[in-house]
């Protein structure tokens, strides 16, 4: 029987998680034109389905039903496409065991219609001579780590640099090979290292170019700030807003990428990521300008990126996330609100036409470990999930909308963001930030009351 390779995913790890979606039920078809409900093999279990309120019929259904349109239109739309030929280009120089070396990744799109193509902030190669082997991790040099993406057209190409760690242990004169993970293999040669002393050269440096600008200059920054931004790099939303009382809201949010092995055994600890996210409500135009409220969320999970094959699914991208989240206002007393929550959350995100980039970031967590006595209704207001939606353009304009259904029927609330970038003439770095709230608990504090604001000011990090 012939596969779709448009279905043909890396790893098996999809397969994970469309079987946990599922409830670990047998994969039959699902046939939404013929039926009204779902079959005994499908999504959920009939009776445990109608058994369910309306309303949380809805809220399971949309995020889901909207993820299977937007996987059926996208992979059709990328096999018409056509596809991008990727090639890594063997070095013209020989090699010097245990040193650290560049190799360079050409990407073609020799479809008839532009491609949104993807470079991945790392990718798992070996090097084999003789009878020896040695696993590696290619590492891409860009700003902020994570996922690279630009557009290519028809004919056109593009390129990024990797970095390796040749072993210390090949012998001098050898040929080897790197096989690099889903891409083709180079033969590269090691000499012995020069004796002849030389004067110690400057630390490395890389080039960042905004394609978005054109004409424009590459900067070069010393390596160790782009080892820093490789490990730390922003999480959530970054920005700082004026507006409705209590006047002032900002938030900063960082992770950090803990583990970063060529170890089989360990590899999977490179997915281990440590989080911190602080938002802060401040009453900045008072007589007294004291923060009228602090939320501290450290949390720990798993991140796991790019989990689709990007040679056959060009035009989509999944990532998924899972773990632990704190989060409390610090206060004490009668007004400390404080909540433990463990969560899943997957980001599906598709390369539309015209530079057009749609997300959905569906989130479903239970609480656990107790909640504070001061909040124990907490569930009543902010449920056990949410959905985030964001539409972009050209990266230069971006609406979110966030939606947090609570468990009570008439307690929920709705956030839209909507930020752009100013033309680059005039040299101003941040983003031009909107955002509008209407609902319950906007602050950690007031989590049941009700409120609406308007906020205006800048973002880092969208």
């Amino acid at each position: 029987m012939e596969t779709n390779p448009v279905m043909d995913v890396k790893n098996g790890r999809f397969n994970f998680f469309v079987s946990f979606l599922r409830f670990n039920r047998p994969r039959e078809s699902i046939d939404l034109a013929k039926s009204s409900r779902f079959g005994n093999g499908g999504w959920v279990n009939r009776h445990a389905f109608d058994s369910m309120t309306p309303r949380f019929q809805k809220n399971i259904l949309i995020p889901w039903l909207l993820m299977l349109w937007g996987l059926l239109w996208v992979g059709n739309s990328s096999i018409q496409a056509g596809g991008t030929t990727r090639t890594f280009v063997s070095p013209t120089n020989a090699w010097v065991a245990g040193a650290r070396v560049g190799l360079s990744l050409f990407s073609m799109n020799t479809g008839t219609q532009s491609v949104q193509e993807t470079f991945p902030s790392q990718i798992r190669a070996e090097f084999s001579w003789g009878n020896q082997k040695r696993e590696v991790v290619l590492t891409s040099q860009n700003e902020y780590g994570g996922v690279d993406k630009i557009t290519l057209q028809p004919g056109s190409f593009g390129s990024r640099e990797y970095w390796v760690n040749v072993p210390e242990t090949i012998p001098v004169g050898s040929q080897v090979f790197l096989s690099i993970s889903n891409y083709n293999s180079v033969l590269i040669q090691v000499e012995e290292k020069s004796m002849t002393p030389q004067i110690a050269p400057k630390e490395p440096s890389v080039a960042l170019v905004d394609t978005n600008s054109p004409g424009a200059v590459a900067r070069q920054f010393p390596k160790t700030v782009t080892r820093f931004s490789k490990y730390l790099t922003p999480y959530e939303p970054i920005y700082f807003l004026l507006g409705t009382y209590p006047a002032s809201e900002f938030q900063f949010s960082l992770k950090y990428q803990l583990f970063d092995t060529t170890q089989r055994w360990l590899s999977p600890a490179n997915d281990l990521f440590f989080g911190y996210t602080q938002t802060s409500f401040w009453d900045l135009f008072s007589k007294d300008p004291s923060f009228y409220d602090t939320s501290y969320k450290p949390s720990a999970f798993l991140y796991f990126q790019d989990i689709f094959d990007s040679r056959h699914f060009e035009n989509l991208n999944l990532d998924f996330q899972t773990g632990y989240e704190h989060e409390s206002n610090g206060r004490g007393g009668v007004g400390e609100r404080s909540q433990n929550t463990a969560y899943i959350q997957p980001t599906l995100t598709f390369a539309l036409p015209e530079d057009f980039q749609l997300s959905f970031s569906p989130r479903a967590w239970v609480y656990i470990l107790g909640v504070s006595t001061n909040n124990p209704d907490v569930a009543d207001y902010r449920g056990h999930a949410d959905l985030v939606g964001s539409l972009t353009w050209r990266k230069n304009y971006q609406f979110t909308t966030k939606f947090t259904l609570g468990d009570h029927p008439d307690k929920s609330s709705v956030k839209f963001d909507f930020s752009f970038a100013l033309p680059h003439s005039l040299g101003f770095t941040p983003r031009i930030h909107m955002q509008y709230f209407g609902g319950y608990g906007e602050s950690f504090r007031q989590y049941n009351q009700t409120s609406h604001s308007w906020r205006m000011g800048i973002s880092l990090f969208d």
